[in-house]
């Protein structure tokens, strides 16, 4: 039994006991003093004592129930607050499913949208570039030592034999999807931290040699293929920086595009819907188009730029060769970053079209909202002198050359920066490569019956799936 028990039993014993010791003093009283019968004095006794035996039960009946409605309302009011606490997690659950349920909605909706645009441009490139093959005339090889594929020739591209064959190693790495992503840092001064990197694409030879745009270029856009790099260049940069930004939000990508894809109205309009489903990317993607570009944008290109500049992109201009710039014009395209070669700014700006001086250039621009990077910085003295011109950010090969990126990289990237670290630290490459985004397909020789694709089989897996995600959607 236990002690609670005991002085229980306890008690209700004394007050028992004490009940007759009443009764039978009270019966003797009588018996003694009033000269009462004594069974009648006993009687009377023993009624003294009943109603002792009563009022304490009764007492006690009292303070139990008093001390069971404590108990039930403390009970209630647990009761109340775990009711309370179920709802809660009740509703944390189902904000939880709701927004779990929105991201795995709004993923999906970027993956639609993602392969939307891959199906297009696949086709939309595909079939421009076929029937530009068409067009050309087929190039004679009677010894077969050329292949039969070239899209151009020599005269069509107003070059030498050798353009065409280039034109043909393009094409063949396109195709196999032989094109690495470069990145090069951009520090800020004076502290040389990395802030942003600048993406370059390379094509790779079938015996590893490096293509470099300025070798490409002049050949790849007569013959059609300058959109395929832009637009692969664009989707590997999304890459990049949506891993880039896992771990370090104020790192930033520039992605050069050229006039050739703003002028593609069929892929830019899919490509405005998919820059719509991602428009978190804006502050971390800015495109770069060079002062030419700039400048020769028609109103379907300004159009494209309005509206990647509503999504809240911004830009940049490069290949500044005069300095007599429209700033306000800038601030009203948006663009927020103006890159001037160093060799420019140090020698004589007035030469270059500046109506200023080369110190108070920084702070004209700043005026309208314009940060000003130098480019191609390859010495120390020329920091030297930068830093008394105020000037925000510099590349060059000072503080990193182009290098090809690996998961090392991107994952050492993504971290902050060290206090004591500077561009020259940046991590090595390593093994693994980033995985490529599918290839668009070239044309078959212009000679040849319906145009067969290399990669006919995969084009085709890929274009179903888009379908079917489109259909879910």
């Amino acid at each position: 039994m236990s002690t609670r028990g005991l002085m229980h039993t306890f008690g209700q014993g004394w007050v028992v006991s004490a009940a007759m010791v009443m009764g039978l003093v009270a019966a003797a009283a009588l018996y003694r003093l009033a000269g009462a019968d004594l069974s009648a004095a006993l009687a009377c006794g023993a009624c003294i004592a009943t109603a002792m035996v009563i009022g304490d039960g009764f007492v006690r009946i009292q303070h139990t129930n008093r001390r069971m409605d404590n108990e039930l309302a403390k009970l209630f009011a647990v009761s109340q607050e775990l009711t309370m606490e179920a709802q809660l997690a009740q509703q944390r659950l189902h904000d939880l499913a709701s927004d779990f349920e929105k991201r795995v909605s709004s993923r999906n909706e970027r993956l639609v949208s993602e392969f939307k645009v891959l199906e297009v441009l696949i086709r939309r490139l595909a079939e421009g570039i076929a029937s530009k093959s068409r067009e050309q005339p087929a190039e004679s090889d009677p010894a077969g030592l050329r292949p039969s594929a070239a899209a151009l020739s020599a005269a069509d591209l107003g070059g030498t034999p050798d353009d065409a064959r280039l034109v043909e190693i393009v094409r063949r790495c396109l195709e196999d999807n032989r094109i690495d992503l470069y990145l090069q840092p951009i520090v800020s001064l004076p502290q040389r931290r990395i802030r942003f990197y600048e993406a370059f694409t390379r094509l790779r030879a079938e015996d590893g040699e490096l293509i470099l745009p300025s070798q490409y270029i002049k050949i790849a856009e007569p013959a059609g293929l300058m959109s395929v790099v832009d637009n692969l260049l664009l989707f590997r940069c999304i890459q990049v920086v949506r891993r880039l930004t896992n771990r370090n939000k104020e790192l930033a990508v520039f992605c050069n595009i050229s006039r050739y894809t703003l002028q593609d109205a069929g892929f830019f309009a899919q490509f405005l819907e998919f820059m719509q489903h991602n428009r978190d990317l804006a502050g971390l993607i800015i495109f770069e188009l060079s002062q030419d570009a700039m400048d020769a944008c028609g109103p379907v290109e300004e159009a494209n730029l309005t509206y990647l500049a509503d999504l809240g992109f911004s830009f940049s201009m490069d290949k500044v060769a005069s300095l007599d710039l429209d700033f306000e014009r800038l601030r009203e395209r948006r663009v927020r970053y103006v890159k001037v070669q160093s060799t420019t700014l140090l020698g004589d700006i007035g030469s270059a079209g500046s109506s200023v001086a080369a110190p108070d250039l920084k702070e004209l621009m700043g005026r309208f909202g314009l940060s000003l990077i130098a480019e191609k910085v390859e010495h120390e003295r020329e920091v030297v002198n930068l830093l008394d011109f105020n000037v925000d950010f510099a590349q060059g090969y000072l503080f990193g050359e182009p290098r090809p990126l690996r998961e090392a990289v991107l994952s050492a990237g993504a971290q902050a920066p060290r206090k004591t670290g500077t561009a020259a630290e940046w991590p090595k490459p390593a093994a693994d490569p980033l995985p490529p985004v599918p290839p668009p397909p070239m044309p078959a020789p212009p000679d040849a019956a319906p145009p067969v694709l290399t990669r006919g089989k995969a084009i085709e897996a890929l274009a179903a799936r888009a379908t079917q995600r489109r259909a879910r959607a």
